[in-house]
């Protein structure tokens, strides 16, 4: 017998592995592609993908096509496209035989050689090396002696592990272990046995003379990965049916924020957020799942907190391991009536087994406005209020020498120059945090313990926010099947504000005055002016402290006497106490007479004030669990039945006193009198009741099915009327586990099918609509000759007892693919709702005489669809470069179809509101400006103002000559944007990392008003872009003609001043270098990282002077908010 190679090795082509000449290219290619375009970032994922893919697969480089050649010529010729060489006894294998093969370029080698193979008898088997053993069956299993093999499957905490598939190597033997874990398998000796199973490391194990085996399987090192998070538990991600989406805690880490709904944007698909202040303590962004679904209560997601309802935005961002957002029908349903609009899932980190670790991390920074106006100074502002003096026919109000002084500031007292934004902002507002956690423990018992601070100074000294931050939980193996896990978590909020302005009134004071105010910071000789200084800081504070306590206890067991059941109590007490002290000063200023005198006076309130009081909230939720999971061959099965209650309770207090005779801000030192006081409160109970169920079966692991749902009951209807049924029903096919894939198509890992349909609830409106309403009054008098005022009862509204909670019923269809060894990832899903019983007022059904109060019906419907997709792609270079590149995207617009809409909007056709999206913003359509007097004339008429030219001219819809509210339509999206998408790109080398974060907004609008849109509103500043104003020699200006008073005209809601809310937005960005490992070692540290990083550093839009983000509010829309900001820190962790 003899043994051959089959190749000659000076015949042979080399090898190529890709090269990082590609690199540059790639750098350049996603630099450039990052200017907005979705286009580019997915053309990215798959440039990266497919150069991974041409040295990451075992396929063939090029098209293998003959006819009728030996099979030792065969096997020649594909060496010659591929890395592989083949080994084999030249006696046993037919060389001679004639063979035929047509195989594309990229074809998996394990396909060609099972086509060519099979014919002739022949398997193989790959060594290391890249090499490929070749043998004849008989000489495989016929001339060795099968052997019956038993043995047991466990993972290493030494529970059997059903349903692994075991195989002999390079045969078609095979079978699987029983729900015991146990196997028989006959194989022949000296073969090899390979262990498979989901989320395990394979195993293959050499069978020589033993008769039984004890075999042990790993837990893969991507297992966490595989397994997600959904209502009320965990599964398998390859065997779920729902549609879920899943972000990293480290991710969230990234972003130097004052609160994590901040730092959510833009990282998962499906999502929507919208921020629309920058305040500390009131920066939060708004997080809606795929969209607006309802226009009778908030649209915001329920969020959950390891399993307990709870907010989760005062959480330290070091706590959290994952956020998963449940967002289809299928996903949502065991949360009833409270997850129509989708459920955000927060876990939290957990201590694991091992040595204590201890990290500490700290970062600084400095916060600025995103973006904000330019202002004109006094003598530009001035001057310009002379050109508008002269349009509107009026004197001008400045002389050339008032304008002079304005100028060369001769005169600061009597014409001053004031930049109110950069004398009363601090551009390099502070923002530190520290975080330290430890965790550890042994087999028995884990812990995990945080300490974390947060501090954010606000745009003005006297503002800022600070949190302090806590938790632990212990995880203890009191037996072998029981379990007991207990947390505690909490937060001290402190928030102040001045005593009587907040942060939002600063801001639209600096954006209103006037550069020319005589309202100095101070006159020449040093007294104090009316400007904002002494409203801020000697108006007293504002101090709001909120105390948050989250405890958690649950005891699970495992039933012996039933394998794969389980059961599990869960007891949560959560506390949130908020007290609030404000104490209001009376303040001074200066300011000069005509006598040029400085008078004194006095501002804010008229007496000193004392305000303090508090508003606590318990929430106790209790939870008993059943949960069975077993396998039963190719059979996978698990059920879960949840029983939950929850009982609220809160309580109000607040208690006020003015006339202090001494500035003691205690309530004991107010005033005696009781005409001085003022005193209220309030309390309420709540109570909710629901039984969950979901039933789940796989077939081989290839076909899915789940059935879920919750009976749900709350106080806030009619007896009788309290309790609903929300089911949901799924079903998947893992198409990447069928034949004709998985054994010729080797570059899809996984495809999976999906759909999902069911029914959901929203809790909205008040509680007790189904009861009369009352109210008290003082009008009521008696008395005669000596009459007194008391107070009586009165009805405020009729009942509704049918009154009940929204209906969701939802539809999604998805897929889920992982390409090119998983290099490649995509997720997309098309979804539908129907929302309907919204809560609505019949008031446009009542006439004005009706005389009382009716509460909320249900008779609202909204439609809302769209699609959200996900694409990911990673991969990690000889050279220990590691790239991944990503983009997600999500797209939902609703629509009205039923509510109670007046006639005279639903009767003209371009105002009607039924039938478009809630929010869509109606005006009058802008068709340019009156060039000349002529054009006035012949014009239909528009009545708001005398016109001239300049003025904008509107279009008459109707052709009726008149402009009025029936010409009126659509001119703009809704300002919540109906498309959110990110753009993802991470990087690291020797040490060095580098991660990126852009999110955008599109189909979206607002409105331009007052201030923002019209020069000298009430006297307000003017932005410099607001001087591109019309002229007989500029025709084709930004803005009309500039008046001293804007003209009614200009100032009606019309397409002129709407505004595209489009944006692209650097989110975040961090630059971070790991010290050398072999210098911690010394040092016998774990590992320290420093980093720079940035938030919101860039933003693109059309808008130059006001953020995207700006919101739908009146003030906003008059550029009075507080700026969004954006953030420069750097940072410091450290790993022991």
């Amino acid at each position: 017998m003899t043994f051959k190679k089959t190749i000659k090795y000076k015949s042979m082509k080399k090898i190529l592995l890709p090269t990082l000449g590609i690199l540059p290219k790639i750098g350049k290619e996603f630099v450039s592609n990052l200017k907005f375009t979705l286009l580019a970032i997915f053309v990215l994922c798959l440039h990266l993908s497919l150069s991974a893919k041409a040295y990451s697969q075992k396929e063939i480089k090029k098209e293998l096509n003959f006819k009728r050649i030996k099979f030792k010529e065969a096997l020649i010729k594909i060496e010659s496209v591929s890395e592989f060489k083949f080994f084999y006894n030249s006696d046993k294998i037919p060389t001679e035989s004639w063979v035929s093969l047509q195989a594309p370029a990229h074809t998996a080698i394990g396909a060609i050689l099972t086509k060519l193979l099979d014919p002739l008898d022949v398997t193989f088997e790959e060594l290391s090396g890249n090499v490929i053993a070749l043998s004849t069956r008989d000489n495989l299993i016929g001339n060795n002696k099968l052997a019956p093999i038993t043995g047991i499957v466990k993972d290493e905490k030494g529970e059997t592990i059903p349903g692994v598939t075991i195989k002999v190597k390079g045969s078609t033997i095979g079978t699987l272990t029983n729900s015991n874990g146990e196997f028989k398998i006959n194989a022949p000796e000296y073969s090899t046995l390979v262990f498979s199973y989901l989320g395990f490391e394979n195993l293959e194990v050499k069978v020589n003379q033993e008769v039984e085996l004890n075999i042990i399987l790993k837990e893969s090192s991507n297992a966490l990965k595989e397994v997600v998070v959904v209502g009320y538990g965990k599964q398998a991600k390859a065997l779920t049916t729902s549609s879920i989406s899943t972000l990293n805690g480290n991710d969230i880490v990234r972003s130097p924020v004052g609160n994590i709904n901040n730092s959510i944007a833009g990282r998962v698909s499906g999502v929507l957020t919208f921020q629309s202040s920058g305040e500390p303590g009131a920066d939060a962004s708004s997080i809606r799942v795929r969209g607006v679904g309802t226009n009778g209560s908030s649209n915001d997601a329920l969020t959950i907190v390891d399993g307990i309802q709870r907010p989760f935005s005062q959480l330290n961002p070091e706590e959290i391991e994952t956020i998963t957002i449940l967002k289809d029908a299928a996903a949502i349903a065991p949360y009833g009536l409270a997850g129509a609009n989708g459920v955000v899932l927060v876990t939290t980190k957990r201590g694991k087994a091992g040595k204590v670790s201890l990290n500490f991390d700290t970062w600084y920074g400095v916060q600025q406005p995103t973006r904000f106006p330019d202002y004109l100074n006094s003598y530009d502002y001035a001057s310009t209020l002379n050109i508008a003096s002269a349009n509107a026919g009026l004197p001008a109000p400045y002389s050339d020498e008032v304008l002079q002084k304005y100028k060369d500031h001769s005169d600061p007292d009597h014409y001053p120059d004031h930049d109110w934004l950069r004398e009363v902002i601090d551009f390099a507002a502070p923002m530190t945090s520290q975080h330290l956690t430890f965790t550890g423990g042994s087999e028995k018992v884990r812990f995990f313990s945080s300490l974390g601070n947060l501090y954010q100074q606000g745009s003005v000294d006297a503002i800022n926010y600070s949190r302090y931050n806590f938790a632990t939980n212990v995880d203890v193996n009191a037996t072998n099947s029981t379990i007991i896990s207990f947390d505690i978590k909490g937060s001290l909020e402190v928030t102040k504000n001045p005593g009587s302005t907040t942060g939002t009134q600063i801001y639209t004071s600096v954006t209103k005055n006037a550069p020319l105010l005589n309202t100095p910071l101070k006159f020449s000789n040093g007294l104090p002016g009316n400007s904002l200084l002494p409203s801020i800081n000697e108006s007293g504070y504002n101090r709001n402290n909120t105390n948050i306590l989250f405890t958690q206890l649950s005891i699970k067991q495992d039933l012996k006497f039933i394998q794969g059941l389980s059961l599990k109590g869960v007891a949560a007490y959560d506390k949130n106490y908020r007290k609030n002290k404000q104490w209001q000063i009376p303040y001074s200023f200066y300011s000069l007479n005509a006598a040029d005198e400085f008078i004194a006076t006095t501002a804010g309130v008229a007496s000193t004030r004392l305000t303090q009081g508090f508003n606590e909230n318990v929430n106790i939720t209790l939870q008993a669990y059943l949960d069975y999971k077993r396998t039963f061959g190719k059979h996978d099965v698990s059920a879960l039945v949840v029983a939950e209650q929850r009982n609220g309770d809160s309580t109000s207090f607040s208690a006020s006193r003015i006339n202090y005779q001494v500035p003691l801000d205690e309530i004991s030192q107010g005033s005696s009198n009781k005409n001085d006081f003022g005193n209220e409160g309030t309390s309420s109970k709540s109570k909710q009741l629901g039984f969950v169920y979901r039933l789940s079966y796989a077939f081989n692991q290839k076909y899915l099915a789940e059935f879920s749902g919750r009976y749900d009951g709350h106080y806030f209807f009619a007896p009788g009327k309290r309790f609903a049924f929300f089911p949901a029903a799924s079903f998947g096919w893992r198409l990447s586990e069928e034949s004709f894939i998985k054994d010729n198509i080797s570059w899809i890992n996984n495809l999976k099918l999906r759909t999902s349909f069911g029914k959901s609830g929203n809790l909205a409106g008040s509680p007790f609509q189904y009861l009369n309403s009352y109210g008290l009054n003082s009008s009521y008098v008696f008395g005669g000759s000596n009459p007194t005022q008391v107070s009586g009862i009165f009805e405020r509204s009729e009942p509704n007892i049918n009154i009940t909670w929204e209906t969701a019923k939802k539809l999604d269809i998805g897929f889920e693919a992982s390409l090119f060894n998983r290099t490649l990832n995509i997720e997309a899903d098309w979804f539908k709702e129907r929302r309907s019983d919204m809560l609505v007022a019949p008031t446009a059904l009542l006439p004005v005489e009706y005389g009382i109060g009716v509460s909320q019906v249900n008779g609202g419907v909204m439609d809302n669809q769209g699609f959200d997709f996900s694409v990911n792609t990673n991969h990690t270079f000889e050279n220990k470069l590691t790239l991944n590149a990503g983009v997600n995207f999500s797209y939902a617009k609703n629509k009205l179809v039923q509510i109670y809409e007046n006639g005279s909007t639903f009767d003209n056709v371009n105002r009607r509101i039924t039938g478009r999206p809630l929010g869509t913003q109606y005006g009058y359509q802008s068709t340019g400006y009156f060039q000349t007097q002529e054009e006035i004339d012949a014009a239909p008429k528009q009545n708001f103002s005398a016109l001239k030219p300049g003025d904008i001219r509107y279009a008459d819809l109707n052709n009726d000559g008149v402009i009025n509210e029936d010409d009126q339509t659509v001119i703009g999206n809704p300002a919540f944007p109906q498309i959110i998408y990110g753009l993802t790109f991470n990087a690291s080398f020797k040490g060095f990392d580098l991660g990126m974060l852009w999110q955008g907004a599109a189909q979206s609008s607002f409105q331009l008003t007052n201030e923002a849109s019209n020069p000298f509103f009430n006297g307000a500043k003017i932005f410099r872009e607001q001087l591109d104003y019309w002229t007989p020699e500029n025709r084709n200006a930004a803005y009309p003609i500039i008046l001293p008073s804007p003209s009614s005209n200009s100032q009606v809601v019309s397409s002129f001043w709407q505004r595209d809310g489009k944006y692209l937005r650097l989110k975040n960005i961090e630059l971070g270098y790991n010290l050398p490992k072999l210098l911690m070692q010394k040092l016998s540290i774990g590992g320290i990282r420093i980093y720079a990083s940035g938030q919101n550093l860039l933003t693109f839009t059309g808008e130059k002077y006001l953020d995207p983000e700006i919101g739908a509010s009146g003030a906003s829309k008059r550029a009075r908010y507080y700026f969004q900001q954006k953030v420069f820190s750097f940072g410091i962790n450290a790993n022991f």
